[in-house]
């Protein structure tokens, strides 16, 4: 409740401020769609902090819980004991096990429990507790089982809040750097125009529209990437159930599924195989209909954007050509003083009058425009002037006339159309390659997972995969679908689980539970990820400094590329835009000398 009104705050006080002090609307608008996007921002981070924090007070409870055990040789003893010298949060958790392990049903309350537990650590926590308080703790090679299972725990727990804080410092307010060009371009559009009078014809026209457009594109999927890159928290890889599939529902409209279904590729294709693998290895929770769906609806509402924004540019056009201030000689950089500006003006209104009363004509000679002209109270008396005047209104009115739809325009609109079909592909592949990088961690997980349960006697295949599942977050899916099926026949279940996610370290975790269902007992199975324990830890420290590295490498590049994109296309490009114009027009008058 008080991150909630920690947020609305901020947010009421920006939009508040921008409100006050900014008189222009389409900044108002851009401020209240930043303090949307802030608000997930702060959302994001202020859970995140109470996510680190949870786990750093897990550590120190498991540290008094080791205490308490060696002292009392009671679990929920320990437990509870444990739980009254904890800070609030981790107190609150530790009573909730103590209760669910002193229950008339701890089964029942357990299960409940996995479902709403803050993080996997806790849940592996409770469950060790459960079977030690079960079937009793015993000597192995290292001492206590259930002590050599909290130090196994503690370590995960400490590996897990370093990779989350040298993340958050390395990728920490790109996702805010991404967006910031946004607001930048009013600021830049502001000092240029202050400085360089004419580059607001250049800002006003439609190549600034266009460069505008581009440079707001580039910051939200540019901000879309970083944060699918810099999603550390457990929650974001998981396929969640909450989503609402606005998908769904449109597929459940009259007529959209017989269309959907001849678009969706047939599903003996190599295309139908590649896409539904692609959907399951970004552990997407849309099927394959869905993701059509979502595809068909951005390529759609970038057709009709295309089609808008060329409506709009030849408006804007137009809408130039009656507005702006009509000089007649070039200044330098766009520089007036106050009765050159006033002349503009009325210059400005003079071709407006005349316009109007031609652009209607069937047939526009320029007889006809210079008859026009004598007749008006403030026509030019000199030759030169009044030709120039003539050639000055036929010009515009030619550019009046050509502000139609082509049918190039039309093609431009496909073509963005069939660029906006590939986006949410183009980002499920992204997702699936930052999806990768975490694979071999959750991977190294299921090793200590394996190397704690083992050790109890009554453990067998499927309690592995069900702990497996309750533990997982990537192979969650695959592994929930295997326990389905492991009744029907486990070696087949298995089979299908290799088939499922042929991700090389988990099929040979998979290869050797077969082993476990008949041929040798299930600690004998992973006999050497005891032995090898600290070469495993050594490989995870040289995984993980490189999963960080190539992360924050990827971070960078999306998270300044917008900034780049500014400098480059709102400020360079138009400075060398307008200085050759200028170039221009100075060597055509000196020639005219």
């Amino acid at each position: 409740m008080r991150i909630t009104l920690k947020v609305l705050a901020i947010s009421f006080l920006v939009i508040a401020l921008m409100a006050i002090f900014s008189k222009n609307l389409v900044m108002v608008l851009f401020s209240i769609m930043g303090v949307i996007v802030l608000n997930t921002l702060l959302i994001n981070v202020f859970v995140k902090r109470v996510e680190d924090r949870l786990l750093v007070q897990l550590v120190n409870y498991l540290e008094e819980v080791r205490h308490d055990y060696q002292e009392l040789k009671l679990v929920d003893e320990a437990i509870y004991q444990g739980a009254q010298r904890s800070p609030h949060d981790m107190k609150l958790q530790a009573e909730r096990i103590h209760e669910i392990l002193t229950a008339k049903d701890p089964k029942k309350d357990l299960e409940a429990f996995y479902t709403v537990v803050p993080n996997r650590y806790l849940k592996m926590f409770a469950g060790v507790s459960f079977l030690v308080m079960e079937y009793g703790d015993r000597l192995v090679s290292k001492g206590s089982m259930f002590l050599n299972a909290l130090s196994k725990l503690v370590r995960e727990i400490r590996d897990d809040v370093l990779r989350r804080r040298r993340l958050s410092y390395k990728l920490s307010n790109l996702s805010l750097f991404a967006l910031l060009p946004i607001l930048l371009t009013f600021p830049i559009e502001t000092w240029a125009t202050t400085y360089f009078p004419i580059m607001n014809q250049f800002y006003s026209g439609n190549i600034g529209y266009i460069l505008r457009i581009i440079i707001y594109s580039a910051c939200i999927i540019f901000y879309l990437l970083v944060r699918k890159i810099s999603e550390i928290e457990e929650s974001r890889y998981m396929t969640t159930t909450s989503r609402r599939n606005w998908e769904k529902h449109v597929y459940e409209w009259p007529g959209v599924s017989w269309i959907i279904d001849r678009v969706v590729p047939s599903k003996r294709t190599r295309k139908h195989y590649e896409v539904t693998l692609l959907l399951k290895e970004s552990n997407s929770p849309l099927t394959i209909e869905w993701f059509y769906i979502q595809r068909i609806v951005v390529s759609l509402t970038c057709f009709i954007g295309v089609i808008v924004l060329s409506f709009f540019l030849h408006w804007n056009t137009s809408h130039q050509i009656y507005t702006n201030l009509t000089t007649e000689a070039s200044h330098l950089m766009g520089y007036m003083t106050d009765e050159e500006k006033l002349r503009g003006k009325e210059l400005t209104d003079f071709d407006n009058a005349l316009i109007r009363d031609l652009k209607g004509a069937d047939t526009l000679t320029r007889e006809a425009v210079l008859e026009r002209v004598i007749l008006m109270p403030d026509a030019p008396s000199e030759s030169a002037a009044l030709n120039n005047t003539v050639t000055r209104i036929i010009e515009k009115i030619e550019v009046l006339n050509n502000q139609y739809f082509r049918w190039w325009e039309l093609l431009i609109a496909i073509g963005g159309a069939c660029i906006g079909f590939f986006i949410p592909l183009w980002l499920t592949q992204f997702q699936r390659k930052m999806r990768i990088m975490e694979i071999q961690n959750e991977v190294d997980q299921f090793h200590v997972v394996i190397s704690i349960l083992s050790q109890f006697e009554r453990m067998n295949v499927q309690s592995i995969l069900e702990w497996m599942e309750r533990y997982s977050i990537i192979f969650k899916p695959t592994l929930r679908k295997c326990i389905a099926n492991f009744d029907s026949g486990p070696e087949r279940a298995l089979e299908e689980l290799k088939d499922d996610a042929p991700f090389i370290s988990f099929v040979r975790i998979v290869n050797r539970l077969q082993l476990a269902l008949e041929k040798i007992p299930l600690i004998e199975a992973f006999d050497d990820l005891e032995m090898e324990q600290e070469f495993h830890r050594e490989q995870k420290i040289d995984r993980m400094n490189r999963l960080i590295s190539k992360k924050v490498v990827w971070g960078r590049i999306c998270g300044w590329a917008p900034a780049y994109l500014l400098i480059f296309l709102y400020l360079l490009f138009p400075m060398i835009y307008v200085s050759i114009g200028q170039m221009d027009q100075t060597m055509q008058q000196i020639m005219n000398i």
